[in-house]
């Protein structure tokens, strides 16, 4: 898919042309990043993931996990608004004096409230930045998420697209042509199936280690 570049070097023997031999100087090979097993949980799972001469090129955490964007974020702060003035009028029961009723009403409301906070701040509850790690291989790219890998083979990623935010991170979102179905209020939908690097500090990055492998 992407092509490696070799560097190659030419020379000649000193001695055959009567000049004085000096040692030759090699600059060092420059070493793949390799992450820091002592840095956390999910860099040493990362490690131990490697291949015999699978190489690392890139990896990172998020620097901020983002919530919803569009319409997505409209959803979240309608139904978290329902939520509350639901709750609120369940509450009032229960100082009007319903009885069991009053007391029992009420707590139907929240976990509807749990789940409008979830969908407006997906990062509450979840798996904090440094406990995410991405990874790109010369054969692999990789998600370490609290002690559960998944990997795509390079030669199976066929989309790449990149997302930024006003901060300055972005999102680095990968598809591998496959689509998912799925069932949703009684009717049949598709979606891609996709892979995500989210909050990135330097998405442009991760994407040259990804297409110049």
């Amino acid at each position: 898919m992407w092509q490696e570049r070799e560097n190659s070097s030419v020379g000649y023997n000193e001695e055959m042309f009567g000049e004085p031999s000096s040692p030759v100087r090699q600059e060092p090979e420059q070493e793949p990043p390799r992450p820091r097993a002592a840095a956390g949980d999910a860099q040493a799972l990362l490690a131990r993931q490697l291949a015999p001469g699978e190489r690392l090129l890139w990896f990172g955490s998020p620097k901020k996990l983002h919530g919803p964007r569009g319409a997505g974020k409209l959803f979240a702060v309608f139904f978290l608004g329902f939520a509350c003035f639901w709750e609120l009028m369940a509450l009032q029961t229960l100082t009007a004096g319903a009885g069991i009723f009053g007391i029992v009403f009420p707590l139907f409301g929240i976990p509807f409230i749990l789940v409008g906070i979830k969908l407006l701040f997906p990062q509450v509850g979840g798996p904090k930045p440094e406990e995410i790690v991405y990874a790109v291989t010369d054969q692999r790219v990789l998600v370490v998420t609290r002690g559960r890998v998944s990997s795509w083979e390079l030669d199976s990623v066929q989309g790449v697209e990149k997302r930024y935010y006003p901060d300055g991170t972005g999102d680095l979102i990968l598809s591998n042509g496959q689509v998912e179905t799925y069932c949703r209020n009684g009717h049949t939908r598709h979606r891609n199936i996709a892979m995500e690097f989210s909050g990135l500090a330097d998405v442009d990055a991760a994407e040259a280690a990804l297409r110049g492998r």
